[in-house]
């Protein structure tokens, strides 16, 4: 910073994006040796805290850890305990400040994973990041962080899923829903060799070079436009989607569906293009919706649709 003031005292010039940049990096850099501070253990340590394994850990001593927080470099000294009983060492307040097994502090793990999803590959992750928030990684640590947070995510889903087809689950309370719409879709997502090894395709060699992701969305509409068609709700949206099998994805949408409120709809409709695995999904998981069959592409399943207009639906069996 001074030679930023001299450098005007000196020529009178001011490179403003220079200036700005250089500020933004001082003011993270007195933020992070802040946040150093309040990352250091408190006076009172206790002595024992619970294991896992039911006994008790005995505290041992503080250790320092490096980490990368959206203010910039920082670090967590922090009690560590060990266990006699089941031989194993600890940091609760890692785990209490969802830093376990990681140098990213969860500001830092969220913009690493929004920056993977905008872009195309993980070193162009690795460049917003820098260029956005001053903040320097590797290709490798966007990758680690956003697969880490997928396998999370996947996780999660997946218990949802299960929780919603093996119980008996009674409606959701809340106010009724107008209308709500269930739109599902497949598209080839292209995939490395080994990703599609074993898989019989349309190429001259008998390979395939992609893998079907099936995507779904759920949304309402309770107003139409000027010209009386459907409108879509803003910011009602909400997606769900997986490379897996037409049964497995199913239960996925089902339960997206399921958790929107599907019970407490007045009219329900299920959009879909004809494809034959659609068609089983909406009889299975949907009896009794208004079927629509439409020209739908993976842009569309997105709800990227004109004016956020929404196809009337048809009946699938008529003809013209």
């Amino acid at each position: 910073m001074p030679r930023v003031f001299a450098e005007r005292r000196k020529t009178g010039d001011l490179d403003l994006e220079a200036v700005e940049l250089a500020f933004r990096t001082a003011i993270h850099s007195a933020g992070a040796a802040g946040l150093s501070e309040l990352l250091r253990e408190p006076g009172t340590i206790p002595t024992t805290v619970p294991c896992a394994c039911g006994r008790h850990a005995r505290y041992k001593d503080l250790r320092r850890q490096p980490i990368l927080t959206v203010l910039g470099p920082a670090h967590m000294l922090r009690a560590y305990y060990w266990c006699a009983h089941c031989r194993q060492g600890g940091f609760p307040a890692d785990c209490a400040r969802d830093m376990e097994a990681t140098e990213f502090s969860p500001g830092v793990r969220r913009m690493l994973a929004l920056v993977d999803s905008e872009c195309c590959c993980f070193d162009q992750g690795r460049q917003q990041m820098e260029l956005l928030a001053d903040r320097e990684v590797t290709a490798k640590a966007v990758e680690r962080v956003t697969e880490a947070i997928g396998a999370d995510i996947a996780r999660r889903q997946q218990e949802a899923i299960q929780q919603t087809m093996q119980l008996e689950l009674p409606g959701a309370m809340g106010q009724p829903i107008p209308k709500m719409y269930v739109q599902m879709d497949g598209t080839g997502l292209p995939m490395v060799a080994k990703e599609t090894e074993g898989r019989n395709g349309k190429a001259e060699d008998g390979r395939t070079h992609t893998r079907e992701a099936k995507l779904g969305c759920v949304f309402t509409q309770t107003t139409v436009d000027d010209q009386g068609r459907p409108v879509r709700d803003e910011a009602s949206t909400t997606y769900t989607g997986a490379i897996e099998t037409a049964a497995e994805f199913s239960r996925r949408i089902y339960t997206e569906a399921h958790q929107r409120g599907w019970s407490r709809a007045q009219v329900k409709v299920v959009m879909e293009d004809g494809a034959e695995w659609i068609w089983n999904i909406a009889e299975e998981q949907f009896p009794g919706a208004t079927q629509s069959s439409i020209s739908i592409t993976p842009v569309n399943t997105c709800g990227i649709w004109p004016a956020n207009f929404i196809p009337a639906t048809r009946n699938p069996n008529a003809t013209g």
